[in-house]
């Protein structure tokens, strides 16, 4: 057997071992509680190392070890050919094996740390549960919840284009987050925040359509810095709930959205408001539609119309690939076990409205389920005496 078989004989079994640990993590990440200890366990591990050695870099691991891979991956598949046209046989696909050996094991070790995340326990929040507020209450809720998101917008310096001035970088961002993190005391939270990094592809990241993007076997959250302030604020909170081990996109928006809410500081409040303001006006236009014009047109009369038509215009200008990379994340959400793949992202995927039968006056009312994240904003603007 000359050097090549033995090499190819090493790829094998090594890819072998590789696929076995990825059956046995699917298989065993479908048990609630035993996924739960695993996060706890495996994938802090990871976190309070590698995450370390992550954060004490100035610059974006994650980026580093791609651009290693892509090189290296294009070394090998230009050595195999070469190789086969010169009618090398053994070392060509040599080559091509030690290049799948290397994927396989790269996949392993990334399910290893994540794939658990995806089915363990709903993250334990201090927030109100649906039937404890009534609909008036609700509505109080919104309208303190509109006062302070007009009055902060208003109260916000801006730029000439008229979007707010952060001066923050994504590492300071994500240190003024961690702050917030830290107030979160159980358990079920990692007790290390790792720092995101503003990404130096970030050109490439807006004609993908991404705003954030977590590696979490070395506990690093990039974060698109073109993007929006407010996209770039509240994806920063997003990708350090998954840097944590919380991995269901919902998961991740609603700590996110509990953390960036509950800030004293404006900016971060103001980032969760300008994401979710429309969860609010939902239910107002459900159960007092003179309200919901009202707020709308208050909306429409401040600077935040201008912000979101920016926002709006910076993301149509962008996305040459959008359809790769929502093809490959919706594939990769639903094979861990969220069904409705990039869906998971849209809260309005998870309230429920039920529509009264009409009454003699041809009226309807409605019976509201809300969704966790409205429940957060509901919880934080209206406090029952």
């Amino acid at each position: 057997m000359n050097k090549y078989a033995r090499r190819m004989v090493f790829n094998g079994v090594i890819a072998l071992l590789a696929v076995i640990l990825i059956i046995t993590v699917v298989v065993l990440s479908q048990n609630t509680e035993l996924s739960e200890n695993a996060t706890r366990t495996v994938t802090f591990a990871f976190t309070n190392s590698l995450g370390r050695l992550s954060s004490a870099l100035p610059f974006s691991l994650f980026e580093i070890l791609v651009l290693i891979a892509v090189l290296a991956a294009l070394g090998l598949i230009i050595k195999a050919i070469v190789a086969l046209s010169r009618k090398q046989f053994s070392r060509g696909i040599c080559s091509f094996t030690t290049l799948v050996a290397t994927v396989v094991c790269v996949v392993s070790i990334y399910m290893l740390d994540t794939s658990f995340a995806y089915n363990r326990e709903k993250p334990p929040l201090n927030i109100y549960q649906n039937g404890d507020l009534t609909q008036e209450e609700q509505l109080e809720a919104i309208d303190n919840f509109m006062t302070d998101f007009l009055d902060i917008a208003y109260s916000l310096e801006r730029d000439e284009n008229g979007d707010p001035v952060c001066d923050y970088s994504v590492t300071e961002l994500s240190e003024l987050i961690a702050e917030e993190y830290r107030k979160l005391d159980d358990p079920y939270y990692d007790v290390y925040i790792p720092k995101a990094k503003g990404m130096i592809a970030s050109p490439l990241m807006s004609e993908l359509s991404l705003i954030g993007i977590t590696f979490t076997p070395i506990g690093e959250a990039n974060v698109n810095a073109q993007a929006p302030v407010y996209d770039r604020i509240f994806t920063t909170a997003h990708e350090m709930a998954h840097s944590m081990g919380i991995m269901r996109e919902e998961d991740a928006n609603l700590v996110a959205t509990y953390v960036l809410i509950n800030s004293d500081n404006e900016l971060l409040r103001y980032a969760a408001m300008m994401n979710y303001s429309d969860r609010m006006l939902s239910v107002a236009e459900l159960l007092d539609p003179e309200k919901y014009d009202e707020y709308n047109k208050k909306i429409n009369e401040s600077p935040i119309l201008k912000e979101s038509n920016n926002a709006f215009k910076f993301w149509m200008s962008k996305g040459a690939f959008y359809r790769i990379s929502e093809f490959f994340n919706n594939i990769y959400l639903k094979f861990n076990g969220q069904d409705l793949g990039t869906g998971s992202y849209n809260d309005g995927n998870f309230w429920e409205v039920t529509p009264s039968d009409p009454d003699e006056d041809g009226n309807i009312t409605y019976e509201i389920e809300l969704s966790d994240i409205q429940l957060v904003l509901m919880t934080r603007y209206y406090t029952k005496n």
